[in-house]
């Protein structure tokens, strides 16, 4: 379904696009609402969750394809249906911006977002017709963001936030979103996800919490915030929750409690790094998979260890530029659409607005079924990853 100002197409101006209809009994001339087409194409993906399956049926899914010469205006990105922990009907536009950089001040690791990038970034993609910004109370970007949704002149009931707190606990999980809704210069925000499982060994450990178990584990942290989402859910100030970079055993914690389940998993997922059992367990039970890093980080060739390796440009592999030339696309656009095509929303980063613009230009095109299996199974170093292995938190 798609939220915004354009509610009909006619179907021969999506017939000219290259969109597929399938069976549906179109007649010349007539107009099509386009929730009616992107509900029949997720509902059909849904039930094409194995990622085999997906290449062998989708070109017969019901793809929304739609020509930019078919719609006057700002770009219209597709939504998807929010389920579980969220308010009835709640859709999550596909596109988001992500605002946050892995870069230091000095110009280290990559783009550094201080509040003046964030700002300026929120304003570009809002006005672009960016629908959704991915926000954190870690990143340096966050007041930025705020100040900049509001600069932009873009009404809050037109802009989807996502925003994230650490597994602190119940009452600093309040305190610190309390926080957050100040930065970003709302009453609400429309997801609010816990951000990790915990902190990965090795790795510098958080300030002392009385949360945390004398063996080291999070699972009394986790829950305690969790439960402090439910609380900021029910009162309100968050339209759904979720989690974020979240195992299968993290999940299960949560469904054991026997309450409210995420409604959305958003996790590093790319085609050096995708995780399919994670993502046939999360589409099961109906929570939205979120992608962050889609492309992999070109600017932050990170090694997190003596047995990982940097992961390298995925817009440079041979591989991938093929099929970009192929379907007249960029190397970006056509990771992103293979994301798309197994029902993965996704979380960009970038400052330009040449890219932001690239970005949401993903719905015009369909990739084939040797497409996917090529992007799916890329030769690459041996474990390549951007951030850190959630695997490892207990």
């Amino acid at each position: 379904m798609v939220e915004g100002p354009v509610a009909w197409l006619t179907a021969d101006c999506i017939r000219s696009s290259g969109a597929v209809l399938g069976p549906l009994p179109v007649r010349t001339g007539a107009r099509l609402p386009l929730t009616m087409l992107v509900t029949l194409s997720l509902d059909r993906r849904r039930h094409s969750i194995l990622r085999e399956a997906t290449m062998l049926v989708a070109p017969f899914l019901v793809f929304l394809s739609l020509s930019m010469t078919c719609i006057s205006g700002k770009p219209v990105v597709p939504s998807v249906r929010l389920s579980n922990a969220a308010r009835p009907g709640l859709m999550m536009p596909a596109v988001g911006l992500g605002t946050g950089g892995y870069g230091t001040k000095d110009g280290k690791g990559g783009e550094y977002w201080d509040p003046a990038q964030g700002h300026n970034a929120t304003v570009a993609w809002l006005q672009l017709g960016g629908p959704r910004i991915d926000a954190s109370d870690d990143y340096q970007s966050v007041t930025g963001v705020g100040s900049g949704w509001v600069a932009s002149g873009v009404s809050r009931e037109d802009i989807f936030i996502t925003s994230k707190i650490n597994p602190h606990g119940y009452d600093q999980a309040l305190q610190d979103f309390a926080q957050n809704l100040k930065d970003l210069q709302t009453e609400y925000v429309d997801l609010l996800l816990i951000h990790w499982p915990g902190t990965q060994p090795g790795t510098t450990p958080p300030p002392p919490l009385p949360c945390k178990e004398a063996n080291g584990t999070w699972a009394a942290c986790r829950l305690g915030t969790w439960k402090a989402l439910e609380k900021i859910y029910n009162a309100g100030q968050a339209r759904a929750i979720g989690v974020s970079n979240y195992e299968v055993n993290h999940l299960l914690e949560i469904m054991n409690l026997k309450s409210l389940i995420p409604s959305v998993n958003q996790v590093e997922f790319h085609p050096y790094w995708h995780e399919d059992q994670l993502l046939y367990f999360c589409q099961q039970h109906n929570i939205t998979f979120n992608s962050y890093s889609p492309i992999g980080a070109p600017d932050h060739a990170v090694t997190l260890g003596p047995s990982w390796n940097a992961i390298p440009d995925l817009r440079t592999h041979p591989n991938v530029t093929q099929i970009a030339q192929k379907h007249n696309m960029s190397p970006a656009q056509v990771i992103m659409r293979w994301h798309w095509q197994q029902g993965i929303v996704i979380n960009p980063r970038t400052r330009d607005p040449v890219h932001m613009a690239e970005n949401m230009d993903i719905f015009n095109f369909a990739l084939d079924t040797d497409d996917m299996k090529t992007l799916s199974y890329l030769e690459h170093p041996t474990i390549s990853k951007v951030c850190g292995d959630p695997r490892l938190i207990l």
